[in-house]
């Protein structure tokens, strides 16, 4: 199993960064979490195959997360997808996503593929080999978490998020945590009220989880405050890193 990140910024983007986005893949098969900036173009030049899409997980209705769900439907049929996709929501996110699919008319596409609708507020799913546990974080809307297990490995996305120390137990141990980062701990106080966590906090919740790294993304838009965030995260986390685009993890 590997994790890339096709996006890592927060709310605004940054010259060649887009919001964050993740890509998941195992044996073949890739799950999207998030969909922002051109998925299409940003899968290829992850050198996945954009066919392998089995899954796409939407976290929340916030527009950096969901905006570009009607462009990557429309890539899949114009090349010629006709197997089933899987999208996966909380009810508030679902009805909101049918609502943007609707604007664009996509389903009334000729020979457009199915969509097969998972409404989860909480639970267990399995794409292909992936097996997922989504769970509900901390935000100003309903938004998912994600915890994803391969074999012996072990993701888990937090989305944005306010910290806390109220996570499932299943989440411990994790390999990779990747977690928003929204600012430095002398906001949070302003962070929390908006819903977002600071690279402190975001450390110690990989403490909390025992995770063995910490990826952070969601970043502000200014790139010159990440080495501030990293050394922030890095005095209560020493593994934790800023993130890199289309590689794996």
């Amino acid at each position: 199993m590997n994790a890339y990140l096709l996006g890592y910024t927060g709310s605004m983007q940054r010259r060649g960064v887009s919001n964050t986005s993740l890509a998941v893949t195992a044996e073949g098969r890739t799950l999207l979490v998030d969909l922002s900036g051109s998925p299409v173009q940003a899968l290829k030049e992850a050198d996945i195959d954009p066919a392998t899409i089995a899954g796409v997980l939407l976290t929340h209705t916030h527009i950096d997360h969901i905006y570009a769900l009607p462009s990557l439907l429309h890539q899949l049929w114009l090349g010629g997808r006709t197997e089933p996709l899987t999208l996966i929501a909380n009810g508030p996110t679902a009805a909101f996503a049918k609502r943007l699919i609707a604007l664009f008319d996509l389903e009334r596409k000729k020979g457009f593929f199915p969509l097969v609708w998972h409404e989860i507020e909480e639970g267990d799913l399995t794409i292909g080999s992936l097996s997922l546990r989504l769970f509900p974080v901390i935000h100003g809307v309903p938004t998912l978490g994600l915890s994803v297990q391969h074999h012996d490995k072990h993701i888990v996305y937090l989305a944005d998020t306010v910290y806390t120390h109220m996570w499932p137990s299943y989440l411990q141990g994790a390999d990779i945590l990747i977690h928003e980062v929204a600012g430095l701990s002398e906001k949070e106080e302003t962070l929390a009220g908006k819903g977002h966590s600071s690279a402190r906090q975001a450390a110690q919740c990989a403490l909390d989880l025992k995770a063995k790294r910490l990826i952070l993304v969601h970043l502000p838009e200014d790139p010159k405050d990440d080495e501030l965030l990293l050394k922030e995260a890095q005095a209560l986390f020493a593994p934790s890193e800023l993130p890199r685009l289309n590689v794996p993890y």
